[in-house]
C-alpha cells in the first residue's frame, strides 16, 4: 500500500469510498513475474506477432500499426514492461486516442488490437485481467457503424464514361469497372490471376490461396474460417471487354514471386494493394469527374498521381456504391449477400435503399408468388 492510498483511506469514513479505493489498489499492483524473464513490452510484442503468422496480411498489419502506439505511450508514462502496466495507464491511453481520432471506428481499430495483444499478456500471467477489460467495447462506449458514403450511381456513370472514351483498356478503366459491376474487396481484386478471369462465361473466380501468397478475407470453407470468401461472380459485358482490352494491351507479361500471372500488374509482378487504391483514387478525383457534386470540393490544383484528391472516394465506398445500386436495381439481398460475401443482415442494416413500406411489400409480393 503506498503512503498516498494510506492518507486516502485515512482521511474518509465512507464505505463505498473506501471499497472503490481498495479495489483500484488491488487492480493497479503489479502482477507477479519471474525476476529471471525481465521481457519489455517491446520483447513481448515481437514475441506475439511471431505468433500470429497464420493471421491475415489485413489483421497482422493492423497488429504492426496500432499496437506499436500503445507501447510508445506508455513508455513514454514510465512504462516500459507488463508488470507496470495499471488499469489508470490504458483508460489515459484511451483518452489519448479519442482526442486523436473523430471516429468510433479508428477508436475501437485500436483499442481491439491491443486488448487482444494485452489479453494475450494477461494468458501468461504477465498482466492482471482487469488491465485487457478496461478495452471491452461496451466499456468504452463506442457505437461505430459502417462508412456511410458510397459512390453514387450517377457519379459512377459520369466516371466510367469519362474512362471509357480516354483511358479504354487501362488498368484503371478495367479496375473501376470490375469494382462496380462486381463489387469485389481491395484484398480480392488483389488475389486475382489471369486464368481466373473467363471470357467465354463472363466470370472472374475468387480463391483463397495463402499458400501461394494470397489471401480472401472469409477465406474458403476448409480453412477453419467462420465464412467463404471463395466464389464466382458473373460480369457484365461491358467489364468483360475492358478487362480482355487491358489483358491486349496494357498487362505488362510478367509473373509474381510465385510464378502466378497476377491479373492486375505492374511490371514489378502483382499490382499490391496500395497501388490499386491509388488507382482508385484516382479515377475517381476530380480529374474525371471536374464536375462532382461532392461536397469534398477540390478546386482542381491536386495532384491524384501522387496525392489523394479531396474529391477521391475509398475503394470500400465503389464498393458499397456497387450493392446499392445492385439492390436498387431488384437484386434480392440473399442473392447480394452471395455475389458480395457480406451477410443478409449487414445488407439490410448498412446497405438496403429501400423503405420500410416497400420492403414489407415487396415481403408481401413473395409470399403471394409462392402461393
Amino acid at each position: 500500500m503506498t503512503e498516498q492510498l494510506a492518507k486516502l483511506l485515512a482521511e474518509t469514513d465512507d464505505p463505498q469510498a473506501i471499497k472503490e479505493l481498495l479495489e483500484y489498489a488491488n487492480n493497479d499492483q503489479p502482477t507477479p513475474h519471474s525476476a529471471k524473464d525481465e521481457a519489455t513490452l517491446q520483447e513481448l510484442y515481437e514475441r506475439f506477432l511471431s505468433r500470429r503468422q497464420d493471421r491475415s496480411p489485413t489483421t497482422y498489419s493492423q497488429y504492426k500499426r496500432t499496437i506499436p502506439t500503445f507501447i510508445t505511450f506508455a513508455e513514454a508514462n514510465g512504462s516500459d514492461s507488463p508488470r507496470d502496466l495499471t488499469t489508470g495507464l490504458v483508460d489515459e491511453y484511451v483518452d489519448r486516442l479519442q482526442a486523436t481520432h473523430e471516429a468510433d471506428a479508428t477508436v475501437l481499430t485500436y483499442t481491439k488490437n491491443v486488448r487482444s495483444w494485452l489479453h494475450w499478456l494477461s494468458k501468461r500471467g504477465r498482466c492482471r485481467e482487469s488491465i485487457y477489460r478496461i478495452l471491452d467495447q461496451d466499456e468504452l462506449g463506442l457505437s461505430p457503424t459502417a462508412r456511410d458514403e458510397a459512390l453514387p450511381a450517377d457519379e459512377a456513370t459520369i466516371i466510367l464514361s469519362r474512362l471509357q472514351q480516354q483511358r479504354r483498356g487501362s488498368l484503371m478503366h478495367a479496375l473501376i469497372e470490375l469494382l462496380w459491376n462486381a463489387g469485389p474487396r481491395i484484398g480480392g481484386i488483389h488475389s486475382l490471376d489471369r486464368q481466373d478471369f473467363d471470357p467465354a462465361s463472363n466470370e472472374i473466380r475468387l480463391r483463397n490461396r495463402p499458400e501461394r501468397g494470397t489471401r480472401l478475407k472469409n477465406g474458403d470453407t476448409d480453412d477453419g474460417t467462420a465464412g467463404d470468401g471463395e466464389r464466382n461472380i458473373i460480369l457484365d459485358d461491358r467489364t468483360v471487354t475492358a478487362l480482355q482490352l487491358y489483358l491486349q494491351y496494357e498487362r505488362p507479361d510478367v509473373t509474381d514471386e510465385f510464378d502466378r500471372e497476377p491479373l492486375f500488374a505492374t511490371q514489378f509482378g502483382r499490382a499490391s494493394r496500395s497501388t490499386l487504391r491509388r488507382k482508385i483514387y484516382e479515377a475517381t478525383s476530380c480529374r474525371w469527374v471536374p464536375n462532382s457534386n461532392s461536397t469534398n470540393s477540390c478546386d482542381g490544383n491536386c495532384n491524384p498521381d501522387s496525392n489523394v484528391c479531396p474529391s477521391s472516394y475509398y475503394p470500400h465506398a465503389i464498393r458499397r456504391g456497387a450493392i446499392v445500386n445492385h439492390l436498387s436495381g431488384g437484386l434480392p439481398p440473399h442473392i447480394a449477400s452471395e455475389r458480395f460475401d457480406v451477410s443478409v443482415p449487414t445488407i439490410k442494416r448498412h446497405y438496403d435503399p429501400r423503405s420500410k413500406r416497400r420492403r414489407r411489400k415487396d415481403r408481401a409480393d413473395s409470399v403471394r408468388d409462392a402461393w
